[in-house]
């Protein structure tokens, strides 16, 4: 299936073309989209208002499909029901499948209204799968999705890494609002980070409760006093930073000869 296929527009442009007046009891939402998108109380209260002075402006028909799923006009429909209008004007709208559907209401939405970061995250989830669920599909998924919800390749590619690494608290904090895509991507590479460098939360902790800096107060010092011996022969910063016994911050794990470690010894009074 095409997303939005030119074809299937120009039939549905000569089908759609009737409004009609539908009661309200016969529209509902999709259960789905509702669960995405939050219709905002203050808009829903303000089209309300009007709508008691004005009536029902037909030039914005409900858009629903046959089977009078509302696709289009969900804050319309919801100030209706609250003014109590028995009728409304609707546009049936014919779809090859509940996919395309679905691809329309959020096309619909991305270009009425602005979405929060968990708005986005959702719809992003729905039309993955859509995309996923498509055997003819073609061309970059997330260049494709981008366009559809009017957001970089990048920023797709960011809530795709999220869908596949997040655990559910993160993914929660998404969708209530209280974090953001970019800082829940953050969280995630950080924590990658931390895994790559083997770092646990228990061995962090051991390591820095001796220092706070996540090294051994004693080793710290024998290294430093290492690394100024090196330097009183003459090498430089970058020589003793190539060293690899550096790192390991002991002198009795340097293997330092005879000779190296009576002279540091001596020269900075250690056993």
């Amino acid at each position: 299936m095409g997303i939005f296929r030119k074809k299937t527009a120009k039939a549905n442009d000569k089908d759609n073309a009737k409004i009609k007046m539908v009661e309200v009891s016969q529209l509902h939402f999709d259960r789905d989209f509702k669960n995405v998108f939050q219709q905002e109380n203050d808009k829903v209260a303000e089209i309300a208002n009007d709508m008691r002075l004005n009536g029902f402006d037909k030039s914005r028909p409900i858009i629903v499909t046959e089977a009078y799923i509302i696709v289009d006009g969900h804050s319309r429909f919801m100030a209706a029901k609250k003014v109590g209008l028995e009728k409304v004007p609707v546009i049936i709208k014919k779809f090859d499948s509940r996919d395309e559907t679905i691809e329309y209401e959020y096309k619909m939405q991305l270009n009425s209204r602005r979405l929060t970061d968990g708005e986005y995250f959702a719809a992003f989830l729905k039309l993955d799968e859509i995309r996923r669920s498509n055997p003819n599909v073609q061309g970059s998924s997330d260049e494709a999705i981008g366009r559809q919800l009017n957001k970089s390749a990048r920023q797709v590619c960011k809530m795709r890494e999220i869908a596949k690494k997040a655990d559910s608290t993160l993914l929660e904090k998404i969708q209530n609002g209280s974090i953001s895509i970019n800082k829940a991507h953050e969280i995630i590479k950080a924590a990658e980070v931390k895994r790559k460098a083997g770092i646990t939360e228990d061995n962090f902790a051991e390591k820095t409760s001796n220092t706070g800096k996540g090294i051994n107060s004693d080793s710290f010092k024998l290294g430093v006093l290492f690394v100024l011996s090196e330097l009183e022969k003459g090498k430089k910063k970058s020589q003793i930073l190539k060293d690899k016994r550096i790192a390991r911050l002991e002198l009795g794990e340097l293997k330092l000869n005879d000779e190296e470690l009576s002279k540091i010894s001596q020269r900075f009074g250690i056993a």
